[in-house]
């Protein structure tokens, strides 16, 4: 098979320059970073969660969210 007969991933992209695609992959690490510290809080054991101070429930709605919200958490009760 030719290159020719393979399309081209980039067709419809705009170029950009490199800054802006090293910026754009260090979002996406973050991004993969924090749904993985969110999952990871998630699966802690119930002692480990006392410890830290979070509920079940708050440990479940943070990992329910988006990774690229990055806005503190509203806790229960405080306003």
């Amino acid at each position: 098979m030719s290159d020719r007969s393979l399309p081209h991933l980039a067709v419809g992209l705009p170029a950009l320059p490199r800054p802006a695609w090293h910026a754009l992959a260090r979002a996406l690490t973050h991004a993969w970073q924090v749904a993985t510290t969110r999952r990871d809080l998630r699966d802690l054991e119930p002692h480990l969660l006392a410890d830290i101070g979070v509920s079940r429930a708050e440990a479940v709605r943070e990992a329910a969210r988006a990774p690229w919200d990055l806005d503190p958490p509203r806790r229960s009760g405080s306003r």
